[in-house]
């Protein structure tokens, strides 16, 4: 959770006992990157059925897993990575994403992988585009900006990859 805090706006940061379900619930699509024996980073996902067209409604923020995960879902949906600031720079976020990736379409029958990130989140959006990912659609006002602390309007476009 101190991850969690540390990565992001605090109008977003989602709860513990949304992390907990996301163990819980789909320990496969779970992986955590440690330093030292500590804990630095994570990404967490879960599975769904694929569609050409996705509601943007899929993609709430501090949903339960357990709203849409299905067992035998096809497609990967990134639901959140985040590494702490002091470790920043050093490809985990990247490692963890490839990872991920790799070990769920070892063990699942996967068509696709999707994943939501801000407008303003150059070098993740850079990183997922190097990976072979294209943006499908645009959700208006899906994020804070982070310099809106004290607002309370969601202002940064999310964008949809796949």
């Amino acid at each position: 959770m101190e991850i969690e805090r540390f990565s992001f706006h605090s109008k977003v940061i989602e709860s513990r006992d949304v992390f907990y379900g996301r163990v819980s619930v789909f320990s496969d699509g779970f992986l955590v990157a440690s330093v030292n024996e500590k804990i630095v980073g994570y990404i967490s996902s879960e599975l769904w059925n694929y569609s050409p067209s996705v509601s943007f409604q899929n993609f709430a923020l501090n949903h339960s897993i357990k709203e849409r995960h299905q067992n035998d879902g096809d497609e990967l949906y990134i639901s959140s990575v985040a590494v702490c600031p002091q470790a920043r720079g050093n490809h985990i976020g990247k490692k963890l994403f490839l990872a991920l990736i790799h070990n769920v379409s070892e063990k699942y029958a996967l068509k696709s992988v999707i994943l939501v990130v801000g407008a303003d989140w150059k070098e993740a959006y850079t990183m997922y585009q190097k990976e072979g990912f294209l943006e499908t659609a645009r959700i208006p006002r899906f994020f804070p900006k982070n310099d809106e602390s004290n607002s309370s309007s969601f202002s940064e476009t999310g964008i949809i990859m796949r």
